[in-house]
């Protein structure tokens, strides 16, 4: 029972993580219904801008944020322009030839500036953690899970009590609408990637206390983060906070009590069944 509560609390804590890596990839998807494949590397980007302040500076990954989120920011903006802007009406297929392509010359930038070897943050609280009963709980791992949830939170309240929430919601479902009523839509879907990608970004630094960075890490966290989408819903805040939970939990306890390769056939088995009998997600599409 113990490894069962301890696989479970894991799962937990990083299922708020994982939905953290998703909400800028439905956030990208819902208002433009551009597939970004790269999403994953531009995780793995603000992991590796934490990792430089803190190889020269010796800053903790938190306090790199302030450097994080307008990098990331203006490289959004340069990716849109250059690569999502061209291909936003063009077919699937341009959508996922141009953003695996960008994916490949990310990736081999990171591995000409860092090397292909695996890279760690270690901070004073990395190995720390709260026991409570027989539940080992990381405070790095706490932390992050903690900042992810925080941050989904505001991001809900910018879609919803803000203007510019109301015009990324109105250009999700009807462009042409959007125009009508005055919304700049091309400043609109400019200003989403721009955050989309501070998201990714933000997520990749506040995990690196206790993850471990790899320059090919991102076609793993565009995976999951796919998984997480087709299963929460499209586009859908709410459902990527509720397919990233459930692909946390499953992967907590599974691996708690059986190993990790079977966690991740279990959570590819949840998006099979999943696309069976609920195709939708289990919150409609549309960003919301």
């Amino acid at each position: 029972m113990t490894t069962f509560i301890q696989g479970l609390t894991t799962g937990i804590l990083m299922g708020c993580i994982y939905a953290f890596f998703a909400i800028g990839f439905t956030l990208v998807l819902g208002v433009m219904k551009v597939v970004n494949f790269a999403h994953g590397t531009f995780v793995v980007m603000g992991m590796y801008i934490a990792i430089f302040i803190f190889m020269n500076y010796l800053w903790d990954p938190f306090l790199s944020l302030l450097i994080v989120i307008p990098s990331m920011f203006v490289f959004g903006l340069i990716v849109y322009y250059i690569i999502v802007k061209p291909i936003r009406e063009q077919p699937l297929s341009a959508h996922v030839i141009a953003t695996i392509g960008l994916l490949i010359i990310i990736e081999n930038v990171i591995t000409l500036i860092f090397g292909s070897q695996y890279r760690t943050v270690t901070v004073p609280y990395t190995t720390s953690a709260i026991t409570v009963g027989s539940v080992r709980i990381g405070i790095a791992r706490m932390f992050a899970a903690a900042t992810s949830l925080c941050v989904v939170g505001l991001f809900y309240l910018l879609l919803h009590r803000t203007d510019f929430g109301r015009a990324v919601r109105a250009c999700a479902d009807d462009i042409e609408g959007a125009w009508g009523l005055g919304i700049n839509v091309h400043r609109t879907f400019l200003i989403a990637f721009g955050i989309g990608s501070v998201l990714a970004g933000f997520s990749g630094a506040v995990v690196m206390p206790f993850a471990v960075a790899s320059p090919s890490g991102g076609l793993d966290i565009v995976i999951k983060t796919f998984v997480i989408v087709i299963i929460g819903g499209m586009g859908s805040v709410g459902g990527a906070l509720v397919g990233g939970l459930i692909i946390g939990i499953v992967e907590g306890i599974v691996s708690a009590l059986w190993s990790p390769a079977i966690a991740i056939a279990a959570v590819f088995m949840i998006l099979i069944i999943m696309l069976t009998i609920k195709p939708e997600g289990f919150f409609k599409k549309g960003l919301e």
